[in-house]
């Protein structure tokens, strides 16, 4: 039930926006001030760079998503993580933001399928917030360089659910640690950040 729950989180705090729409920052996501579009986005890559694709007024149009914050597709939020501006989509949000890699979800909501390949970045990402870095859920023992260490460096109460989480872990197994630790906190089992 709490994972419903979790997930479900995600439906009940965009609804009241604009189910396609591009925004420029977190304040014009606030603001619910994003730039409505027809019909469903999508994220290409186009000489050497990736580009949000869109169609407004009957035009196809391409913006670069360095100069994206996020968008709705279908009511789902994605935003742009920082280090190779790659989409990823906001799959719960509490004691800890989780994010799934937002190129599988644009190819599921496109070709309406249950599953899609990862074809560029990280599988699963997690953010302290909604407007902070996001970084991959990948953390290696002896990293200390990466934005994932220095994410697990500077929120030590994730540090049992970023060990747990290590460096390899498929999708399922990170969402599940994910849904553990939402739950314990709102449980009282461990304190939260």
């Amino acid at each position: 039930m709490r994972i419903q729950l979790l997930i479900a989180l995600l439906g009940t705090t965009t609804s009241v926006m604009a189910q396609n729409a591009l925004f420029r920052s977190h304040e014009a996501y606030v603001a619910k001030q994003g730039d409505a579009v027809d019909g469903l986005i999508d994220v290409e890559p186009q000489l050497g760079r990736f580009t949000v694709v869109f169609e407004k007024e009957g035009r196809k149009r391409h913006i670069s998503t360095r100069k994206v914050w996020g968008f709705m597709n279908n009511g789902a939020l994605y935003r742009m993580e920082q280090e190779s501006k790659l989409p990823v989509r906001l799959m719960a949000q509490g004691a800890i933001f989780y994010w799934e890699n937002g190129f599988a979800h644009l190819r599921m909501q496109q070709d309406s399928t249950a599953a899609a390949s990862i074809e560029y970045g990280y599988a699963a990402y997690l953010s302290r917030d909604l407007q902070g870095p996001i970084v991959p859920a990948v953390f290696a023992v002896d990293d200390t360089k990466s934005a994932s260490a220095k994410f697990k460096a500077a929120w030590p109460a994730y540090k049992d659910l970023l060990e747990s989480i290590g460096a390899g872990d498929g999708m399922d197994r990170v969402r599940q640690l994910v849904v553990e630790y939402e739950v314990a906190v709102e449980e009282g089992k461990i304190a939260g950040p």
